[in-house]
């Protein structure tokens, strides 16, 4: 591999690190009409409008009559050290 290309993927790791320790703000896309909360599970009509840094965090989703039911994975502590670690790597 040419040291361009290590760059590449090591800058690409430290954004998605990123995205995964960073908590989603499911009031904000609830009230932008991205997402419906039904009891403790989140539903949309459209994963494709979702912003990217969601859409990275989904887990599953099920088609279901509500739209799609949605899971999504959590920040771990790791996630987040790794994240911390390599925030220099990041494009601002």
């Amino acid at each position: 591999m040419k040291t361009e290309e290590i760059e590449e993927i090591r800058k690409e790791v430290a954004k998605v690190a990123h995205i995964l320790a960073t908590p989603i703000d499911f009031d904000k896309l609830i009230s932008d009409g991205l997402l419906k909360q039904v009891g403790t599970s989140y539903y949309t009509d459209n994963v494709h409008a979702l912003p990217e840094n969601i859409s990275k965090k989904i887990k599953t989703f099920t088609p279901t009559k509500k739209g799609l039911k949605l899971t999504f994975y959590k920040e771990t502590k790791k996630m987040i050290k790794l994240a911390k670690d390599t925030e220099h790597l990041r494009d601002k």
